[in-house]
């Protein structure tokens, strides 16, 4: 038996935690979700081991949110790179507001929209959702309800206890030591980076 596999990337969510993280570049959603996908915790759904994998990744979806402004050059050919990389599509939602108070908007619609026509017409077996966001606990728990398994995959830093209750599994990103067995990988090995694209620095520092 393969399972097959589908990566959610919160775009945004993902750059905080790189630039939270301490990263000088843009971070890889491909190798992320193909990381996670290659835990034990993900092969043991399908009956496989890390040396005979019976998980594939079909598809992954890194979303973003345009500004009604022009883009900057950076993430606009950081867009470019994600895009070419295998099995990795854009899915874009859009940006409203000024200063801190600059929200996205249809970006979470769009991941919710993905997640559940993929179960009910079953093109994947397993979920990688990469986000911290209380708001896809009703999306989770109607995957699981169709039988589809969600893998949860957040840093710890404001990650919604809702949500990780309604996951099916959860992967840490962190760069610390496993604590009483938590799943964990390493964020130098989720958080790979895409050379060329700096990460913008957080104020203050």
């Amino acid at each position: 038996m393969t399972c097959v596999v589908h990566g959610f990337v919160d775009g945004a969510y993902l750059r905080e935690v790189a630039i939270g993280s301490g990263y000088a570049c843009y971070p890889n959603p491909r190798d992320l979700v193909a990381a996670a996908a290659r835990t034990s915790l993900v092969e043991s759904w399908a009956g496989g081991t890390l040396l005979e994998s019976r998980v594939r990744v079909t598809r992954v979806t890194f979303y973003d949110a345009q500004p009604d402004d022009p883009v900057d050059d950076v993430r606009e050919r950081h867009w470019n790179a994600v895009e070419l990389l295998n099995d990795t599509h854009l899915g874009f939602g859009f940006l409203r507001g000024e200063g801190r108070r600059v929200r996205q908007k249809a970006v979470d619609t769009l991941i919710a929209v993905d997640m559940l026509v993929g179960a009910f017409t079953r093109i994947y077996d397993i979920a990688i959702l990469v986000t911290g966001d209380a708001d896809f606990v009703p999306v989770v728990a109607e995957v699981r309800r169709r039988g589809g398994a969600v893998m949860l995959v957040a840093s710890s830093d404001g990650l919604s206890a809702e949500l990780l209750r309604a996951a099916d599994r959860y992967i840490r990103i962190s760069s610390g030591l496993v604590i009483g067995g938590e799943a964990h990988l390493p964020s130098e090995v989720l958080l790979n980076q895409m050379d060329g694209f700096p990460l913008p620095r957080r104020s203050g520092r």
